[in-house]
């Protein structure tokens, strides 16, 4: 029974972050004024269908709290066995957070926004806005640390080599692309449609590198404890 709920829980981390990639994509597919190349991700919060991005996170967060208990119980000692579930349980609280506090409409989106509007440089950022892009910061600084301590411990193992380098990639890309978008390329989108473009382009990155990895945790967990329980 031990082993079941520890798989159950991992199991929670390893689709939460895909199925929340999907909704996010499909989403982005069918909604009238989106232009990914301008607009962010967290924008579809906004507008007649935000609830289901805000559900999107809220649910995405509390698996991936779940996760970080499956994490914990499958790696009792050792390396990242006790900062590992925790950095994960920090990135899912911050992301329930960052769906409770709903970003704040931008460059025209939704339908009726003025297309120069940027909070933070043209117009007053709601205490709600403020907040969802401080949790986002979060969430990418869990990512960070998690992503290098998970890769210290798999480069140990055998056959984790190559998990621990993507993680350790990840760990490098996602707050340099975040952290770049947001702080350097963002307040510039409303002065032409390239630094716009680049803007949309880091959205478009950061996202994936701030879920996969979050995947790729309990999928290496998974699969090293299966053969585990079998021998």
């Amino acid at each position: 029974m031990s082993y079941r709920t520890t798989r159950a829980l991992l199991i929670c981390g390893a689709v939460a972050p895909l199925a929340s990639l999907l909704v996010f994509h499909l989403d982005m597919a069918f909604r009238a004024g989106y232009d990914p190349l301008r607009h962010a991700p967290s924008s579809m919060m906004t507008g007649d269908r935000g609830w289901l991005q805000i559900a999107n996170f809220v649910i995405t967060g509390t698996l991936m709290i779940a996760c970080a208990a499956g994490i914990r119980r499958a790696l009792p000692a050792g390396r990242a066995a006790r900062w590992g579930p925790r950095l994960v349980a920090v990135y899912g609280a911050a992301m329930i957070a960052t769906g409770v506090f709903v970003t704040d409409p931008q460059l025209g989106y939704p339908p009726g926004t003025p297309s120069d509007l940027l909070p933070g440089v043209n117009a007053q950022v709601s205490w709600h806005g403020q907040l969802h892009w401080m949790t986002a910061f979060v969430i990418y600084a869990a990512t960070t640390l998690a992503c290098f301590t998970f890769a210290r411990r798999f480069a140990a193992e055998p056959g984790g080599r190559a998990w621990a380098a993507c993680l350790a990639a990840t760990g490098v890309l996602a707050p340099s692309i975040m952290y770049g978008g947001s702080l350097v390329l963002q307040p510039l989108a409303v002065s032409g449609e390239w630094y716009a473009a680049l803007d949309g382009i880091a959205g478009r990155m950061v996202i994936p590198l701030g879920w996969v990895w979050a995947a790729l945790v309990p999928l290496r967990l998974l699969r090293t404890r299966s053969g585990e329980a079998r021998s």
